[in-house]
């Protein structure tokens, strides 16, 4: 499961509920992954951002630490290497 975000600045808004579906699921080894569009603040052109990965486990971090918390990968928007992105979804292990 991929969970997609939108961060314009370095919070990284997550809900409690989605917090607790992807701690829950990475305790029994079912990954599970955040993919944030990240718009640099006082940036107006896509080519800017990024596509940052984060495995789920990683959520509380991500819910205190935003954009901070290191990413498993991070492409920038004007070259998105997606045999890449697929490559670390599917090869992914804790």
């Amino acid at each position: 499961m991929i969970e997609l975000k939108c961060a314009r600045g370095k919070k990284i808004a997550l809900s409690a509920h989605q917090i607790s579906f992807h701690t829950m699921h990475a305790e029994l080894g079912a990954p599970t992954f955040i993919l944030v569009h990240y718009q640099p603040p006082k940036t107006t052109t896509a080519a800017k951002g990024e596509l940052l990965l984060y495995a789920g486990h990683q959520a509380v971090d991500l819910h205190h630490l935003g954009v901070d918390v290191p990413p498993l990968d991070r492409w920038p928007l004007s070259h998105v290497l997606w045999h890449m992105m697929r490559h670390r979804l599917v090869h992914y292990s804790p």
